[in-house]
Protein backbone atom coordinates (compact mmCIF):
# COMPACT_ATOMS: atom_id res chain seq x y z
CA UNK A 1 0.00 0.00 0.00
CA UNK A 2 1.31 3.44 -0.93
CA UNK A 3 1.38 6.06 1.75
CA UNK A 4 0.70 9.75 1.27
CA UNK A 5 3.04 12.67 1.97
CA UNK A 6 1.96 12.89 5.62
CA UNK A 7 2.71 9.19 6.15
CA UNK A 8 6.18 9.50 4.66
CA UNK A 9 7.38 12.89 5.91
CA UNK A 10 5.68 13.28 9.26
CA UNK A 11 5.45 9.66 10.36
CA UNK A 12 1.64 9.70 10.42
CA UNK A 13 -0.02 6.60 9.08
CA UNK A 14 -3.11 8.43 7.87
CA UNK A 15 -3.61 6.13 4.87
CA UNK A 16 -4.37 3.23 7.19
CA UNK A 17 -6.38 5.09 9.85
CA UNK A 18 -9.94 4.22 10.86
CA UNK A 19 -12.70 6.71 10.02
CA UNK A 20 -12.56 8.17 13.56
CA UNK A 21 -8.78 8.50 13.42
CA UNK A 22 -9.00 9.97 9.91
CA UNK A 23 -11.39 12.65 11.15
CA UNK A 24 -8.77 13.71 13.71
CA UNK A 25 -6.19 13.87 10.89
CA UNK A 26 -8.35 16.08 8.65
CA UNK A 27 -7.36 19.62 7.85
CA UNK A 28 -9.28 22.31 9.67
CA UNK A 29 -10.70 25.64 8.55
CA UNK A 30 -7.85 28.14 8.55
CA UNK A 31 -5.13 25.56 7.78
CA UNK A 32 -2.74 26.20 4.89
CA UNK A 33 -2.32 23.33 2.46
CA UNK A 34 -0.34 22.72 -0.72
CA UNK A 35 -2.67 21.76 -3.59
CA UNK A 36 -1.06 19.80 -6.42
CA UNK A 37 -2.39 22.14 -9.14
CA UNK A 38 -2.99 25.45 -7.36
CA UNK A 39 -0.12 25.80 -4.90
CA UNK A 40 -0.67 27.11 -1.38
CA UNK A 41 -4.31 27.46 -0.37
CA UNK A 42 -6.18 28.15 2.85
CA UNK A 43 -9.00 25.86 3.93
CA UNK A 44 -12.07 28.12 4.20
CA UNK A 45 -14.83 25.52 4.53
CA UNK A 46 -15.40 21.78 4.89
CA UNK A 47 -18.63 20.08 3.93
CA UNK A 48 -20.91 18.95 1.16
CA UNK A 49 -21.14 21.17 -1.91
CA UNK A 50 -23.83 21.41 -4.55
CA UNK A 51 -22.06 21.67 -7.88
CA UNK A 52 -23.17 19.71 -10.93
CA UNK A 53 -19.77 18.00 -11.14
CA UNK A 54 -19.60 17.02 -7.45
CA UNK A 55 -20.75 13.98 -5.52
CA UNK A 56 -23.49 15.37 -3.23
CA UNK A 57 -22.72 12.71 -0.61
CA UNK A 58 -19.00 13.51 -0.29
CA UNK A 59 -17.38 16.09 1.92
CA UNK A 60 -15.09 18.61 0.24
CA UNK A 61 -12.50 21.11 1.35
CA UNK A 62 -13.19 24.56 -0.04
CA UNK A 63 -9.79 26.11 -0.66
CA UNK A 64 -8.77 29.68 -1.45
CA UNK A 65 -5.46 29.90 -3.31
CA UNK A 66 -3.51 32.56 -1.41
CA UNK A 67 -1.96 34.02 -4.56
CA UNK A 68 -5.23 34.10 -6.55
CA UNK A 69 -7.76 36.19 -4.64
CA UNK A 70 -10.60 35.28 -7.02
CA UNK A 71 -9.85 31.55 -7.14
CA UNK A 72 -11.69 28.77 -5.34
CA UNK A 73 -10.82 25.08 -5.37
CA UNK A 74 -12.94 22.16 -4.18
CA UNK A 75 -11.19 18.92 -3.35
CA UNK A 76 -12.71 15.80 -1.78
CA UNK A 77 -11.70 15.25 1.84
CA UNK A 78 -10.88 11.62 1.05
CA UNK A 79 -8.42 12.51 -1.76
CA UNK A 80 -5.24 12.71 0.34
CA UNK A 81 -3.02 12.80 -2.75
CA UNK A 82 -4.38 16.18 -3.92
CA UNK A 83 -3.38 18.25 -0.90
CA UNK A 84 -0.85 18.05 1.89
CA UNK A 85 0.33 20.15 4.79
CA UNK A 86 2.52 23.12 3.93
CA UNK A 87 6.08 22.48 5.08
CA UNK A 88 7.17 23.98 8.38
CA UNK A 89 9.74 26.73 8.81
CA UNK A 90 12.27 24.15 10.04
CA UNK A 91 11.61 21.89 7.03
CA UNK A 92 11.99 24.89 4.69
CA UNK A 93 15.32 25.87 6.26
CA UNK A 94 16.57 22.28 6.04
CA UNK A 95 15.52 22.06 2.39
CA UNK A 96 17.32 25.32 1.56
CA UNK A 97 20.44 24.09 3.35
CA UNK A 98 20.36 20.97 1.14
CA UNK A 99 20.01 22.83 -2.19
CA UNK A 100 23.51 21.88 -3.30
CA UNK A 101 22.82 18.18 -2.68
CA UNK A 102 19.70 18.04 -4.86
CA UNK A 103 20.60 16.61 -8.27
CA UNK A 104 19.38 17.78 -11.65
CA UNK A 105 17.70 15.49 -14.15
CA UNK A 106 20.17 14.04 -16.64
CA UNK A 107 17.72 13.03 -19.37
CA UNK A 108 18.71 14.24 -22.83
CA UNK A 109 15.51 13.20 -24.61
CA UNK A 110 13.16 16.22 -24.76
CA UNK A 111 9.93 14.20 -24.61
CA UNK A 112 11.12 12.11 -21.67
CA UNK A 113 12.23 15.25 -19.83
CA UNK A 114 8.79 16.82 -20.24
CA UNK A 115 7.22 13.63 -18.91
CA UNK A 116 9.55 13.72 -15.91
CA UNK A 117 8.71 17.40 -15.33
CA UNK A 118 4.97 16.59 -15.36
CA UNK A 119 5.47 13.63 -13.04
CA UNK A 120 7.52 15.76 -10.64
CA UNK A 121 4.88 18.51 -10.57
CA UNK A 122 2.13 16.00 -9.77
CA UNK A 123 4.12 14.72 -6.78
CA UNK A 124 3.48 18.13 -5.18
CA UNK A 125 6.80 18.16 -3.30
CA UNK A 126 9.23 21.06 -2.81
CA UNK A 127 12.26 18.86 -3.47
CA UNK A 128 10.82 17.82 -6.85
CA UNK A 129 10.24 21.47 -7.76
CA UNK A 130 13.88 22.23 -6.96
CA UNK A 131 14.97 19.44 -9.33
CA UNK A 132 12.89 21.03 -12.09
CA UNK A 133 14.20 24.53 -11.33
CA UNK A 134 17.83 23.43 -11.28
CA UNK A 135 17.50 21.36 -14.44
CA UNK A 136 15.55 23.86 -16.52
CA UNK A 137 17.61 26.85 -15.34
CA UNK A 138 20.90 25.12 -16.14
CA UNK A 139 19.58 24.09 -19.57
CA UNK A 140 18.36 27.64 -20.18
CA UNK A 141 21.76 29.15 -19.34
CA UNK A 142 23.61 26.54 -21.40
CA UNK A 143 21.39 27.12 -24.46
CA UNK A 144 21.65 30.91 -24.19
CA UNK A 145 25.45 30.71 -23.92
CA UNK A 146 25.49 28.82 -27.24
CA UNK A 147 23.23 31.41 -28.90
CA UNK A 148 20.21 29.08 -28.92
CA UNK A 149 16.65 29.79 -27.85
CA UNK A 150 15.29 28.49 -24.57
CA UNK A 151 12.92 25.57 -25.07
CA UNK A 152 9.26 26.21 -24.32
CA UNK A 153 9.09 23.14 -22.06
CA UNK A 154 12.00 24.24 -19.87
CA UNK A 155 10.72 27.80 -19.64
CA UNK A 156 7.16 26.75 -18.79
CA UNK A 157 8.10 24.25 -16.10
CA UNK A 158 10.72 26.58 -14.64
CA UNK A 159 8.00 29.20 -14.16
CA UNK A 160 5.49 26.78 -12.65
CA UNK A 161 8.01 25.17 -10.30
CA UNK A 162 9.34 28.56 -9.14
CA UNK A 163 5.79 29.80 -8.51
CA UNK A 164 4.89 26.75 -6.41
CA UNK A 165 8.21 26.54 -4.53
CA UNK A 166 8.47 30.25 -3.76
CA UNK A 167 4.81 30.36 -2.75
CA UNK A 168 5.17 27.54 -0.26
CA UNK A 169 8.50 28.72 1.13
CA UNK A 170 7.06 32.23 1.50
CA UNK A 171 4.31 30.87 3.76
CA UNK A 172 6.70 28.65 5.73
CA UNK A 173 9.35 31.36 6.17
CA UNK A 174 6.89 34.26 6.54
CA UNK A 175 8.44 36.17 3.62
CA UNK A 176 7.13 37.48 0.31
CA UNK A 177 7.52 35.31 -2.79
CA UNK A 178 9.90 37.89 -4.24
CA UNK A 179 12.11 37.76 -1.12
CA UNK A 180 12.15 33.96 -1.29
CA UNK A 181 13.04 33.99 -4.99
CA UNK A 182 15.99 36.32 -4.34
CA UNK A 183 17.12 34.29 -1.35
CA UNK A 184 16.91 31.00 -3.28
CA UNK A 185 18.78 32.51 -6.21
CA UNK A 186 21.65 33.57 -3.96
CA UNK A 187 21.68 30.16 -2.25
CA UNK A 188 21.70 28.26 -5.56
CA UNK A 189 24.61 30.33 -6.86
CA UNK A 190 26.53 29.41 -3.73
CA UNK A 191 25.55 25.74 -3.98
Amino acid sequence: EKNCYNCIIRGKMCCSLSDDEMEEDMFKIGDYVAHYKEGVCQVVDIGKISLSCSDNEKEYYTLKPIYDKDGTVYTPVDKKNQIREVITKQEAETLIAQLGDIEQLTVTDEKKREGLYKEAMLKNQCREWIVIIKTSYERKMERLSRGKKVTHVDDRYLGIAEKFLCGELAVALEMSREEVKGYLSSQMKGA
